[in-house]
C-alpha cells in the first residue's frame, strides 16, 4: 500500500531535511507553544506531538509576528537550515504565516511555561498541548502497543468483552449500576403511586440489574474455553470512593487468561514476561518521550514536590531497568512468609499484622517492594477468605511454594517498588463441585452464575489468568506518582468533567 497521509508532520520534516539537507521551502502545521521576542526577532516554538522537542521558527517580519500568540494553531511556510545556537540542531526560516485559530494569550490557561500539575489536572482539555503530557499520551501509546507485541508473538487472541455486565466477579459491590430514564424513573417512584403496580420489580432494560464491569475475568474465561491463550485491553470501572493517588473511577486493564495451566509459577512466568516484553518494546518505541518524562521528574525532585504533586517516583530509568529483560528476576515470597517479614520488621503499622489472614495494606506493599526486597515481588498463596469465589486451593495446584499457616488459594500478587499492587492474579477453580461449593462459602446465589458454572460442566480445563493495571504500570515507567496524570481524562470520586 502506497498511501501516504496527505499533512506531513514535523517529524517527518525535520527528518527528511536531516537526512538530506535542502533549501527547498516547507510548510509545518502545528500549536505554538512559546513566543520570545529578542529585539524585531520573535523565536517560536512550534509543536505538532509527532517529536518531543517541536521546531523552533524564526519570525523577522513585525507583520508575521503579530500573528502569532500561545496557545494559537498556525501554518508557518519558509525553508529549513542549521540552527547555529541553542539546543535545537535546526529551525524554520519563517516567511509565511497562516493563523489557523487564535488563542488570546490573556486568557488561555496554559500561557506559563511551567504550571502545576494540579493547574493541568483542572484543565484537562487542554494539558495535552504541554511538552509532558504529549510525551506521557505517547508513552501510554507504546506500552499499549508493546503488550499487543508481546501477547500477539506468544499466540494469545486479542478479543473484546463487555462494557455491560450483570455480574460483579470481585464480589466487592463497588460497580457502577446502569440504568435507563424509564429503570430510574421506576426505581424512583413509590410502589403506590406507580400505576397497575401489582407488586411489579422496578423496570429494568436488560430484564435484571446491569452494571459497568469491574473486570473482563469472567467473560475472557468463557472464551478461553475454545481459544486457549486470549487477552484484553479494556475499560473497567469500580465505584470506590476514594480520593488517594493511586485509585481512579474509569481505568484501563490488560487481563489474559491461559488454559492448560497448572502451576501458580507458570501464570508468574507469564505475568513477568509479558512485563518485561512490554517495557524493552517501550524503551525502543519512545526513548525521545520517556526523556521528556525523565527531565520532568529530575527537575521536580530538585524541588520540594515529587513529579505527582507530593511523593517521589521511582527514577525512569532505574524503573525501565528494572522492569526490562534486563533486570534481575522477580521475587517470590508466600503471603505467610510476608506476614513474618512484615511483624519482625520493627515498624509501627498503621494497619496492624497481628494476626494470620490480614489483608496487605500499601503501607504493607510498599515496604516489602520497597525496603524489604528491593524490587518487584509476588506475594502468593493469600489466606481463601480474603480473596474472591474462583480462585483454585493451593493445595489442589501444582508445586510447592511453602504455603502453611491456613486455607489459602493459589493467588498472586505483584507488587513493584513506588507504586504498591500492579498485578492480580489466580489459578482458576476448574472443578465444579468445589466451585459451586466456594460460592456458598462466599453467600452467594448460584443462579446468576449458571453460565459460569457451565464452562466446568462441559470440557472444564484447567486454567488461570491475571489482570495488570495499566495506569499503575505507567505510574511506574514514566515517574509520574499520580494516576491521574497517567490517563489523558481521569475519572475519580467527586470528577468527571467534560
Amino acid at each position: 500500500m502506497s498511501y501516504k497521509f496527505p499533512v506531513r508532520s514535523i517529524r517527518d520534516v525535520l527528518a527528511a531535511f536531516t537526512a538530506k539537507p535542502s533549501s527547498d521551502r516547507v510548510a509545518v502545521h502545528g500549536w505554538v507553544r512559546t513566543v520570545r521576542m529578542q529585539k524585531q526577532v520573535a523565536f517560536v516554538l512550534v509543536a505538532d506531538g509527532s517529536c518531543a522537542q517541536g521546531v523552533q521558527a524564526v519570525v523577522t517580519d513585525p507583520s508575521l509576528v503579530k500573528r502569532i500568540s500561545t496557545g494559537a494553531s498556525v501554518r508557518l511556510e519558509g525553508a529549513l537550515v542549521n540552527s547555529i545556537g541553542g539546543n535545537q540542531k535546526t529551525e524554520l526560516k519563517v516567511d509565511n504565516v497562516t493563523l489557523l485559530g487564535a488563542a488570546d494569550p490573556e486568557q488561555y490557561p496554559l500561557h506559563k511555561a511551567k504550571l502545576p500539575l494540579e493547574h493541568l489536572r483542572e484543565n484537562l482539555h487542554l494539558r495535552t498541548r504541554t511538552r509532558t503530557f504529549t510525551a506521557m499520551c505517547k508513552v501510554r501509546n507504546a506500552a499499549f502497543q508493546g503488550f499487543h507485541h508481546f501477547f500477539q508473538n506468544q499466540d494469545f487472541i486479542h478479543v473484546n468483552t463487555p462494557i455491560l455486565t450483570s455480574n460483579d466477579c470481585e464480589g466487592a459491590g463497588e460497580s457502577f449500576r446502569v440504568l435507563s430514564p424509564e429503570s430510574l424513573t421506576s426505581y424512583s417512584t413509590p410502589p403506590k403511586q406507580q400505576p397497575n403496580n401489582n407488586n411489579q420489580q422496578p423496570h429494568e432494560f436488560f430484564g435484571n440489574p446491569s452494571n459497568l464491569t469491574v473486570s473482563s475475568q469472567l467473560h475472557l474465561e468463557s472464551l478461553n474455553a475454545a481459544l486457549p491463550r486470549v487477552y484484553t485491553l479494556s475499560p473497567t470501572f469500580r465505584a470506590e470512593k476514594s480520593l488517594s493517588t493511586r485509585h481512579l473511577a474509569e481505568f484501563w486493564m490488560l487481563e489474559a487468561e491461559a488454559a492448560f495451566i497448572t502451576d501458580l509459577g507458570q501464570l508468574m512466568d507469564l505475568i513477568e514476561a509479558s512485563i518485561r516484553g512490554a517495557t524493552d518494546f517501550l524503551v525502543k518505541q519512545s526513548a525521545e518521550d520517556l526523556e521528556v518524562l525523565k527531565g520532568f521528574q529530575d527537575m521536580n525532585r530538585k524541588s520540594s514536590v515529587g513529579a505527582g504533586g507530593g511523593e517521589r517516583g521511582l527514577p525512569v530509568n532505574e524503573a525501565l531497568e528494572m522492569l526490562g529483560s534486563g533486570g534481575k528476576a522477580f521475587h517470590r515470597v508466600s503471603y505467610t512468609d510476608a506476614l513474618v517479614i512484615l511483624q519482625k520488621s520493627g515498624k509501627s503499622w498503621v494497619h496492624p499484622v497481628d494476626r494470620w489472614g490480614v489483608s496487605l495494606q500499601s503501607e504493607h506493599e510498599r515496604f516489602l517492594a520497597e525496603e524489604w526486597f528491593k524490587g518487584p515481588v509476588f506475594v502468593t498463596d493469600y489466606p481463601s477468605e480474603v480473596k474472591p469465589f474462583y480462585m483454585l486451593d493451593s493445595r489442589d495446584s501444582e508445586g510447592d511454594r511453602g504455603v502453611h499457616g491456613g486455607e489459602t488459594v493459589a493467588c498472586v500478587d505483584l507488587l513493584v517498588p513506588g507504586i504498591g499492587e500492579v498485578v492480580g492474579g489466580s489459578l482458576r477453580e476448574h472443578r465444579l463441585d468445589r466451585l459451586e461449593e466456594k460460592i456458598r462459602e462466599k453467600g452467594l446465589g448460584l443462579e446468576g452464575l449458571e453460565w459460569y458454572l457451565d464452562l466446568r460442566r462441559f470440557g472444564t480445563v484447567p486454567h488461570g489468568g491475571y489482570g495488570l493495571g495499566l495506569e499503575r504500570y505507567l505510574m511506574a515507567v514514566s515517574g509520574l506518582t499520580n494516576v491521574r496524570d497517567v490517563i489523558p481524562m481521569p475519572r475519580w470520586f467527586g470528577h468527571c468533567k467534560y
